[in-house]
């Protein structure tokens, strides 16, 4: 569905809205998105809903079976984060206020299409080089808003989904490593007891192929 739901959300639908002066669907879906985050962190849009994200694990983990694994590389979503704040910001004081509502982008023409269709093929790119969900992890500032998000939740106490470990079955078989979409070290998480990642999308995977259940999910306040 995805050449369908780019015309619904897609971020750089959502930017030229923002930079145009107009409310499009990208802008709402991620409104609603950052407001479910607090009770479903990362999972509301990138562990169950997000087809930018499936495209990537097509391709990295069943296409090239290669997964993210650069921990150095997870600072730079931060930048492209704070580069992306400053270019949305000043679209807003350029524009001056809110000119109108534009759901699907129609006023886009086809420069836009061209715009986001070399967003995809560049995700592609980036998932067949670096891994499945490398764009994710090392570049996506809608994660570093649903990440916020999540913390925000966790501070202020709301009850929240996440992971939660028993160690005591765990037999160290590493399934949760090799099945994580996001290249994370799954396995250490549960030796050390902290199933809290920012870069963790509570997907479910590692709970799905866990052998002894060592790996499953809570809902309410993280102690």
């Amino acid at each position: 569905m995805l050449p369908i739901l780019f015309r619904v959300y897609s971020p750089i639908l959502m930017s030229w809205g923002i930079r145009n002066g107009l409310i499009t669907a990208s802008v709402l879906v991620f409104v609603a998105w950052f407001i479910l985050s607090l009770v479903m962190g990362r999972s509301v849009s990138c562990g169950y809903t997000c087809p930018y994200g499936a495209l990537q694990e097509l391709l990295g983990i069943h296409l090239l079976k290669k997964k993210p694994r650069s921990l150095k590389a997870d600072k730079i979503r931060y930048l492209v984060f704070v580069f992306f704040l400053i270019m949305i910001s000043y679209a807003i004081l350029k524009v001056r206020g809110l000119q109108g509502v534009d759901l699907f982008a129609s006023k886009g023409g086809p420069q836009l299409i061209i715009l986001v269709t070399i967003f995809i093929v560049g995700i592609s790119l980036i998932s067949v080089l670096f891994g499945s969900r490398a764009f994710c992890r090392y570049l996506c500032p809608q994660g570093v808003f649903l990440t916020i998000g999540s913390k925000l939740g966790k501070k202020i106490k709301i009850t929240s989904l996440h992971l939660k470990s028993d160690q005591d079955n765990c037999t160290e078989c590493e399934l949760c490593d090799k099945f994580c979409p996001m290249g994370l070290n799954v396995s250490q998480m549960v030796t050390k007891k902290i199933m809290d990642n920012s870069n963790c999308i509570l997907c479910g995977e590692c709970i799905k192929k866990c052998p002894k259940k060592a790996i499953t999910y809570s809902f309410g306040a993280e102690d």
